[in-house]
């Protein structure tokens, strides 16, 4: 059993959850060489995870990142008294990550072979299907489906589709809007595990454009009328056409999609943002923010209104954290509070090919450069809030020839474990990478073209129509 780092600490905390210490070793049976055993097991674990998060490299090598923020020391002191003191909770912890040191490290290891002090409180079947399937892409549900009858029922049912949407929250892949092509398509992170039944979003009744994504809904706007917009998820293929607004918001409207699955709420409530500009004599552009929210059924214009941008907005932005955030051609950053109401404007670093991302939990601004010294694309992530540089990641680009002219686009991501990057060659073609910045790894998805913008995708069973 290969165990990666994220693997280990995911079964540690579900497997905690099955597990529980026999009477006679909640307290004095357990020895105090054991408990050396097992905390020195548990730090040594700890401090190598901690280790990594501030290392120059990974270990295979594909990526590099350095931190501009300063590396954090810490101190591991362990002190053992003669006599073991009762600390159930700390015994408990350790011996069940030190079973799941024992799985990692005893591939061949059986049942009968556990020590006697752990037990498990339910079947492993049980196991997998009240804890692990939550973890899983839809396409990969669908599969587990065909388990039984019993799996069916429950993986089909609305309760877990709402349980899943709130735990699974990787990037799937990227719905690709191209003009060139007859339909949009779906560029997959992993063809077996992530997917969606029609990738053309053939289920829609017109052909649409892709204008925002979020936790597995999509925004569409129609190819025939630009006041015509769609809210669906393509993996159970339901949607709904949003009614009209009573204000024009141009043929390029500026859109974001907010959406944050709540375990309080059984019916998902998403908002459509939609900034638009109305012009005035004498009178710079003044934004608006038209919102569409999915309980009252309707939009409502803002009473909150923009004056402070100096440029045009690029395109549609992107939703982190309850907050809407769009960047303009002159370096400056829009926010929206959508709960507050208010909106506030900054500077940020200039740069083409930029794009705002979501990187552990913090929106941030990432800006792409090609290095041909190292044939590589250097990405500077600025964050913090005041937007000062945090980091550098190196992404090595294997095909890209001597003397050759690259441009470099950062793919924006609501989602906050994959950057997205496009190298494009003087040849015209196009590569699409992935930097994976909690494993440090990179991924390369191959060969596209006529890529006119790239949406990503989480895939979620969020059902619309609850």
């Amino acid at each position: 059993m290969d165990l990666s780092d994220s693997s280990y600490d995911f079964l540690c905390s579900e497997v905690s959850d099955t597990l529980v210490l026999s009477e006679d070793e909640a307290f004095n049976s357990i020895s105090v060489s054991e408990m050396k055993s097992v905390s020195s097991g548990s730090e040594k674990g700890d401090m190598k995870m901690k280790g990594e998060t501030h290392s120059d490299a990974s270990e295979d090598g594909n990526a590099y990142e350095s931190d501009h923020t300063g590396d954090m020391g810490f101190v591991t002191e362990t002190n053992y008294d003669s006599k073991v003191q009762p600390v159930p909770y700390r015994v408990n912890k350790g011996k069940k990550r030190d079973l799941m040191t024992m799985l990692s490290e005893n591939p061949n290891l059986v049942l009968t072979e556990f020590p006697a002090q752990f037990k498990l409180k339910d079947d492993i079947k049980e196991v997998a299907k009240n804890h692990i399937t939550r973890y899983l892409p839809a396409k990969s549900l669908f599969k587990c489906r065909q388990v039984s009858k019993e799996w069916n029922i429950w993986l089909s049912s609305p309760f877990f589709a709402h349980m899943q949407s709130q735990h699974f929250k990787k990037t799937s892949g990227f719905f690709q809007n191209s003009k060139s092509l007859a339909a949009t398509r779906f560029i997959s992170l992993e063809d077996p595990a992530y997917g969606v039944p029609y990738p053309s979003l053939g289920f829609l009744p017109e052909h649409v454009s892709v204008k925002s994504s979020c936790n597995g809904l999509l925004l569409c706007q129609s190819g025939l009328y630009d006041d015509e917009y769609y809210v669906c998820n393509p993996a159970n293929m339901q949607w709904i056409k949003l009614p009209p607004s009573t204000s024009y918001h141009g043929a390029n409207p500026k859109m974001v999609l907010a959406f944050e699955p709540s375990p309080l709420n059984f019916e998902p409530r998403y908002q459509v943002i939609c900034l638009f500009s109305v012009s005035y004599p004498d009178v710079a552009p003044v934004r608006h923010f038209d919102i569409y929210d999915s309980i009252t059924k309707s939009w409502s214009v803002s009473d909150m209104i923009c004056v402070d941008l100096e440029s045009e907005v690029k395109g549609d932005g992107i939703f982190v954290n309850g907050v809407c955030y769009w960047e303009t051609n002159g370096g400056e950053l829009l926010a929206y509070d959508l709960k507050n109401d208010i909106y506030s404007v900054q500077k940020l670093p200039f740069s083409e090919g930029s794009a705002l991302s979501n990187i552990d939990g913090e929106l941030c601004f990432v800006t792409a450069a090609y290095d041909h010294a190292t044939k590589s694309c250097v990405l500077d992530v600025y964050g913090d809030g005041v937007m000062s540089l945090k980091k550098t990641i190196t992404v090595p680009v294997v095909h890209i020839e001597d003397g050759e002219f690259v441009e470099c686009t950062v793919v924006g991501n609501s989602c906050d474990d994959v950057v997205g990057l496009v190298v494009k060659g003087s040849q015209w073609q196009k590569r699409l990478y992935l930097y994976h910045h909690r494993e440090r790894n990179v991924q390369g998805l191959g060969v596209f073209s006529h890529s006119k913008k790239l949406v990503p995708y989480v895939n979620s069973l969020v059902s619309i129509n609850a």
